[in-house]
């Protein structure tokens, strides 16, 4: 083999091990920038996810819906009220359970503390019922038309798919979404609201 022919292998070679190296600077940098951009754009589709559905409890809450997909609401408003926002939750890659949906009652007398929380299903009187308002009108149920009604998703849990600086590997955020509103008119020919 003549030397011009070995020069030429050998330059060959380094031709190759040289685009290892390129390749491998370029393309590490590149798939982290990727995967960084899929892993924070899914977090903001989870938190707006979370803010709809949210959204779409108070609706049905303001409304006071009798039934929702068949089953009745009167022995348990919220309930109802937890199975609407899950039902409008889709697409989040962990099922979001009653036990983080919260719904909170409140008079216009302290728009701070809830009159009544209820969660899971269980509702916990946290205030004073029945009570005066300023304006002489007296409130008998957390969820008489005129009262503020918030429907609250808070721990959701969301994972880091590529690590972050300030988070290991398996640690991640909390995400969650809020919408409040006043409850509006009850049904025509309905006096009492249904059992929150």
């Amino acid at each position: 083999m003549s030397r011009r022919n070995r020069c030429n292998t050998a330059g060959k070679s380094s031709e190759r091990g040289n685009a290892i190296v390129e390749a491998s600077l370029i393309l590490v940098p590149m798939l982290v920038i990727f995967l960084g951009i899929v892993d924070v754009s899914f977090a903001v589709f989870i938190q707006s996810t979370l803010t709809s559905a949210t959204r779409e409890g108070t609706r049905f809450a303001i409304t006071y819906g009798s039934s929702y997909n068949g089953s009745s609401c009167a022995s348990s408003q919220a309930t109802c009220i937890a199975q609407v926002v899950q039902n409008n939750a889709i697409g989040l890659p962990k099922a979001l359970t009653s036990a983080y949906v919260t719904v909170n009652y409140y008079t216009a007398n302290d728009l701070t503390n809830p009159v009544e929380v209820c969660n899971a299903g269980t509702c916990t009187l946290k205030g004073v019922l029945p009570q005066t308002l300023s304006n002489g009108k007296i409130v008998t149920f957390a969820n008489q038309p005129g009262n503020i009604v918030e429907v609250v998703v808070a721990g959701y849990p969301w994972n880091w798919l590529v690590p972050m600086n300030g988070y290991s590997v398996g640690t991640g955020i909390s995400l969650g979404a809020a919408s409040i509103d006043v409850l509006g008119g009850l049904a025509v020919g309905t006096t009492v609201p249904p059992a929150p």
